[in-house]
């Protein structure tokens, strides 16, 4: 498996237009993260500590950091960068790999200048992190969002790189442009029952109530294939439910509801 993604809470200090889920108020306890951390780790050394939440708002996050540290994990951290600057030594944490910002997450929000200024920092000192800026539906973009990026546009040179929609401004420095996708319903028309996505195949979520799932689109677990307050999780991914579906996707077979009704993985036909 290439990353597993791990819903530390579902908690969100913003209110994103696009996103169509009432915001949660669960964390997920430092014991449980650091037990599923040690069941993940045989399968898999990429975590991305979020389904949906602002991973950052973790009370505990500074020694989540210490157990992927210690666990010799690889950090994939997606952030709206709002809670950045009460971290300033995250980028010395050797389990980071890449921290990825979603700019459009403040589109139409009022945020302080600062927000800017700790960002720019970041870029400027860092040399070993992969940091990602991320711009959705470019053609949208508020006054202010629009005035950062020609600011990056100024003093920095956009190389393209062999990644679509991706240019480096620097060693280890990127932005990146997406246009938004809209969150999968399970009430949502199907569109069809053949097909293939990352998911299953390439990763797998923990939702905060700690539920395996196919999908880190799917914060309800309607995908789940199991719980680990139940069973560990070689057990889970051992089982003949995950075995039938990695053999589905295989075959580019859609037999889960939500994944039927799902538009995102129209991406990867």
């Amino acid at each position: 498996m290439k990353r597993i993604y791990l819903e530390i809470t579902d908690a969100c200090n913003l209110n994103c237009p696009f996103c169509t889920y009432e915001k949660g108020h669960s964390f997920m306890s430092l014991d449980k993260i650091e037990d599923y951390i040690r069941q993940i780790k045989p399968f898999c050394s990429y975590i991305y500590l979020h389904i949906l939440g602002e991973p950052l708002l973790h009370p505990d996050f500074e020694k989540i950091l210490e157990i992927l540290d210690d666990n010799e994990m690889n950090l994939q951290l997606v952030t709206n960068g709002t809670l950045l600057d009460k971290y300033p030594d995250l980028l010395k944490h050797p389990c980071l790999r890449k921290l990825s910002i979603s700019l459009h997450s403040i589109s139409d929000l009022d945020i302080s200048p600062a927000y800017f200024t700790t960002i720019d920092h970041l870029l400027e000192e860092n040399e070993d992190v992969s940091i990602e800026l991320r711009f959705y539906d470019l053609k949208h973009l508020d006054l202010k969002l629009n005035n950062y990026l020609n600011s990056l546009k100024e003093r920095y040179s956009f190389e393209i790189t062999s990644k679509q929609n991706s240019y480096q401004l620097k060693k280890n420095v990127y932005v990146y442009f997406e246009e938004l996708f809209r969150w999968p319903q399970i009430d949502d028309p199907v569109i069809g029952d053949t097909g293939t996505c990352h998911g299953v195949l390439d990763m797998l979520g923990i939702t905060v109530d700690s539920k395996v799932t196919l999908c880190c689109l799917d914060p309800k677990a309607h995908n789940a294939i199991g719980s680990l307050e139940e069973n560990s999780f070689a057990h889970i991914v051992g089982s003949p439910e995950y075995k039938k579906y990695v053999q589905e996707f295989k075959a580019h077979i859609v037999s889960s509801p939500l994944c039927r009704r799902c538009t995102y993985r129209l991406r990867f036909r």
